[in-house]
């Protein structure tokens, strides 16, 4: 329950501030680790950052899909609001809903929902690091650290 509350009161807080101009831009592809906790197992996280700016939006929203793979295949897509915090390094938070049985997020064959707050990060031209945190709800979920690297286009 306190988690909960933590987890909408960051989210509120990011919602409400203003995006800073030097953060990060663009679009990205990486692959990382979903790192399974309680009974889930710790899966291959192929996943993507789809900046909505390029498409013409006027809000820093990201589109994030992930496909993760590990004895069972399943992914996840979510939308967040991006804060930018220095030049080329972003803060966010969002929801998504994922699907899949056995991923690192969902134990069983449903569509479950979930809340996620990260951080990315430009540490060359086009390679980027990220860290996600997912929590879920709905179903048999669990809360999932996603750490991995990316090429930015």
């Amino acid at each position: 329950m306190i988690k909960s509350f933590l987890i909408a009161g960051t989210l509120a807080g990011a919602i409400s501030a203003p995006a800073f101009a030097g953060g990060l831009e663009g679009s990205y592809a990486g692959v990382g680790a979903a790192i399974g906790t309680d009974d889930a197992e710790t899966t291959v996280a192929i996943t993507g950052r789809v900046d909505t700016a390029e498409l013409g939006s006027g809000i820093p929203v990201s589109l994030r899909p992930t496909l993760t793979i590990g004895n069972e295949v399943g992914g996840s897509l979510g939308a967040t609001y991006d804060i930018g915090v220095a030049k080329d390094v972003n803060i966010y938070a969002g929801i998504g809903a994922g699907f899949g049985q056995g991923t690192a997020l969902n134990t069983t064959d449903e569509v479950v929902g979930y809340v996620n707050i990260g951080a990315e990060g430009a540490v060359a031209q086009n390679v980027v690091l990220f860290a996600d945190f997912k929590v879920g709800f709905g179903g048999d979920t669990s809360y999932v650290p996603t750490v991995g690297v990316g090429y930015k286009f």
